[in-house]
């Protein structure tokens, strides 16, 4: 099965730097909520932070540190695609700590990498499935954004376009399946929609 990485190295700045994965969705909390909902579909998780945080929250879950400190969730990516390569697998899907509905059947729905999710017409890069074989063109493409100081070479969609990512439509009835907390007023609706 394929191997998933949940991406946790944000600083939640929005949200007054409260981490993300800790905040209480229904019965647990946000990473609970989502590993209920990746665990039957995927193999191997592990969980990617920042390089100062040395947590795996309570969780028995593989910590995989950003080699890039700065350069945004594309560093979550590559620590993810080194991850996978170690485990010898071609392909690893990787989910943001706060997307805590993704659908039963995303990595089927992926299908094949690289993929990413689209709900509502907006592209979701960070819920994707990426190739292994990407690796040394993410790794190449964030040194030279890190060097540069060029915050456009670290945008997740421009890498994405660059490997011909293809967006695959997640338009089902009820909530955004992709629905993310970013802010107080996404904190409260998130609530709502667990409650409903």
């Amino acid at each position: 099965m394929t191997p998933a990485v949940i991406l946790a190295g944000g600083q939640g700045s929005r949200l007054g730097y409260r981490d993300k994965a800790l905040i209480p969705a229904g019965k647990g909390a946000l990473l609970d909520q989502l590993l209920d909902r990746l665990r039957p579909q995927i193999g191997p998780v592990a969980l990617s932070i920042r390089r100062d945080c040395e947590t795996a929250y309570g969780r028995d879950l593989t910590q995989l540190q950003d080699r890039h400190t700065g350069a945004g969730p594309l560093s979550g990516v590559l620590a993810a695609l080194e991850w996978a390569q170690d485990l010898g697998e071609t392909a690893v899907l990787t989910v943001p700590v706060d997307t805590a509905f993704v659908p039963n059947d995303l990595v089927r729905r992926l299908k094949a990498p690289p993929s990413c999710a689209m709900s509502r017409g907006r592209l979701h890069p960070l819920v994707a499935l990426w190739p292994v074989s990407s690796l040394p063109l993410l790794d190449e493409y964030l040194s030279a954004g890190v060097a540069s100081g060029d915050h456009r070479q670290l945008a997740v969609w421009s890498f994405a376009r660059r490997i011909d990512m293809t967006p695959i439509a997640f338009d089902d009835e009820g909530p955004d399946p992709f629905f993310n907390v970013n802010t107080p007023d996404d904190l409260l609706a998130l609530t709502t929609l667990i409650e409903a």
